[in-house]
């Protein structure tokens, strides 16, 4: 079924086709509204399509908050409860989330528009629409054609309602002939608006208050170019004191013939020849005259051009500044900054991100969250999908001063994130290495800075060793595979009947205070190896096993025994520190959790401590 058909579906104790909470400047339009509110324009939504296309700063302007909007990342998270921060990502909390909830959270995202592509241009084009007319249309259906789901942004020219039965005339992007009537019933029409401070069921915009200056700047713009078309329609007139004898112009016979007064014609020949090239010399000779009078007088010219008043640019200079100041903007992005530098240009940014895109953007995404997404989410079967909502990410838009020593010497301490700390840097966090890849450093490091783990290592990244022998460790805290030599080695059994420990289960040890530090050394090591064998599973698997305590994650995963040295580094450092020199029960305490490990089975305290019995170390504590 298509998202805007199951986000349609009606939510109980509602009204029909509600699709949950409605927000003052978001719903979708039913049957019952579709004639009363599609089609209905104000005048002043029509002069302002007219003032984008004529006036080159409004477009500039608008234009610079759509590119902007574009570049904002649409994601989905969780709604902080306390609203102290920002929803988090989804993408941030995979862990703690089974693979089926992230799948179904995401669905309708990569569905909107055609991913994240698309997003970016209904972004820009709802930008320009908020910004022009205040208010824009999401129609989404099924080509009728194509059979392919669409979802597209409307300006309120291109939807209209053909006057009866809940049915809409959508103009679609492909051609002007290219139009499509829809059904209320098979597709869904979502209302995004700014809504008017005094009726908010109206639509507004800056350019609603932005008329007179506008009118000014295209007043006087016309102004500037006819007293520059007044100058470039010939050079004037000269007269001469003599008969009044004007060559006679060619005759023409075509749409525009020569005017029937020679004089009259002279004039329209030497200015249309300047207009039709600049670099003309009628554009530069005056048109000459012969006139009555004595040789004494002198010769006369007479311009036709307009002279330019001074104030002219001034006064557009004022009407611009007027427009920065209304427009949705910083004035700045218009006007200019003369005293912007490198050093404090961020600010600016910043501030025109905070105060200019991210309120419009948060307009789009709480329609988008309470029209679209959340009635998906419920459809799709999500728990509580009032926790969730779809957000915005300007990350990219920001430009913030070199802090990355400051993001270095907190990330070594480790007071911020990888992921804080690949952003200071510009990077994201799908540039962080894989596991495989920092396994492998990891070895590296290892082999080269520590020789007692340098032969494992290589092993371990492939590197093969001269066969001199197997060195035997004497460090009972360094080497507790070496002190459970004595043990018969265990082979890594197959799963579908896992082999007995050889443990006598009825032996008894002492129940107090060193049984319980035993039993909390068996169980930090298996947790040990259940977090390794987490990390290097699948995101599936670990979703699988997400209600499984971390010490019996090798009931459901087998261990490889070649990695039972790795997958238990460091896990017995506290048990050692307790126990110093007691190197026998240490070598007793590793054979068992490894066996436990190869087997599957497990642990409980009475099996450790028949264990422990067979291996002569069950005396009491001193």
């Amino acid at each position: 079924m298509a998202w805007w058909k199951l986000h349609k579906r009606d939510k109980p104790g509602g009204p029909p086709g509600a699709g949950g909470a409605m927000l003052a400047s978001a719903a979708i339009i039913t049957r019952d509204q579709v004639r009363s509110v599609v089609g209905r324009k104000q005048e002043w939504q029509a002069q302002g399509w007219d003032f984008y296309r004529s006036v080159s700063e409004l477009k500039s302007g608008v234009r610079w908050a759509a590119n902007g909007c574009s570049r904002a990342r649409l994601y989905v998270g969780r709604i902080d409860p306390d609203g102290s921060s920002k929803p988090i990502p989804v993408d941030a909390q995979s862990e703690d989330l089974s693979p089926g909830l992230v799948a179904q959270l995401l669905a309708p995202l990569e569905e909107l528009a055609g991913g994240q592509l698309g997003q970016s241009e209904m972004l820009r084009r709802l930008s320009v629409h908020l910004d022009i007319p205040g208010e824009s249309y999401l129609v989404g259906f099924d080509d009728p054609e194509s059979g392919e789901r669409r979802w597209l942004v409307c300006s309120p020219s291109e939807v209209t309602s053909t006057g009866g039965g809940g049915t809409i005339r959508v103009q679609l992007p492909d051609s002007q002939a290219a139009r499509v009537e829809l059904s209320l019933d098979e597709c869904t029409l979502i209302r995004l608006w700014r809504p008017d401070d005094e009726y908010a069921y109206l639509p507004d915009s800056p350019l609603n208050g932005l008329q007179d200056p506008l009118r000014e700047l295209q007043g006087l713009t016309a102004h500037v170019l006819a007293t520059v078309d007044s100058r470039l329609q010939g050079a004037g007139l000269g007269l001469i004191s003599d008969d009044v004898t004007p060559a006679s112009p060619q005759q023409s016979d075509g749409a525009n013939p020569i005017h029937s007064d020679p004089v009259t014609a002279a004039l329209i020949e030497a200015a249309s020849a300047s207009l039709r090239n600049r670099d003309s010399a009628a554009a530069l000779v005056p048109l000459l005259l012969r006139v009555p009078g004595s040789v004494e007088d002198k010769f006369k010219w007479f311009s036709f051009a307009t002279e330019l008043d001074e104030q002219v640019l001034p006064l557009r200079e004022a009407a611009i500044k007027r427009l920065a100041i209304g427009l949705d903007m910083p004035p700045e992005v218009l006007t200019g900054l003369a005293d912007t530098n490198h050093w404090n240009a961020w600010i600016i940014s910043d501030d025109s991100i905070k105060l200019h895109l991210e309120p419009k953007l948060g307009l789009i995404c709480d329609t988008l969250t309470s029209q679209y997404f959340r009635a998906a989410w419920d459809a799709l079967g999500v728990p509580d999908p009032e926790n969730w909502a779809c957000w915005y990410d300007t990350s990219d838009l920001k430009q913030r001063p070199n802090r990355a020593p400051e993001a270095a010497e907190a990330h070594a301490r480790g007071a911020i994130s990888d992921a804080a700390y690949l952003r200071e840097l510009g990077f994201s966090t799908e540039d962080m290495p894989d596991e495989d890849e920092q396994q492998r450093r990891l070895l590296v490091q290892l082999a080269t800075t520590n020789a007692q783990l340098a032969p494992a290592a290589l092993e371990a990244l492939g590197v093969q060793l001269p066969d001199v022998g197997q060195a035997i460790a004497t460090d009972a805290v360094r080497a507790p595979v070496e002190i459970s030599r004595a043990a018969p080695a265990v082979e890594a059994p197959t799963r579908t009947e896992p082999p007995a420990l050889p443990i006598a289960a009825s032996a008894v040890l002492d129940d107090g205070w060193r049984m319980n530090c035993l039993d909390l050394a068996a169980r930090r090591a298996l947790a040990r190896a259940g977090n390794w064998l987490l990390s290097r599973s699948g995101r599936s698997r670990r979703g699988e096993l997400a209600h499984v305590p971390v010490h019996e994650v090798h009931m459901h995963v087998s261990p490889d025994q070649a990695d039972l040295a790795q997958m238990l580094d460091g896990a017995y450092r506290d048990f050692h520190a307790a126990t110093p020199g007691d190197t026998d029960l240490h070598a007793a305490v590793d054979l068992y959790v490894r066996r436990l490990l190869l087997t599957g089975i497990a642990h409980e305290r009475g099996l450790l401590a028949g264990h422990l019995g067979a291996a002569g170390c069950d005396r009491a504590a001193a």
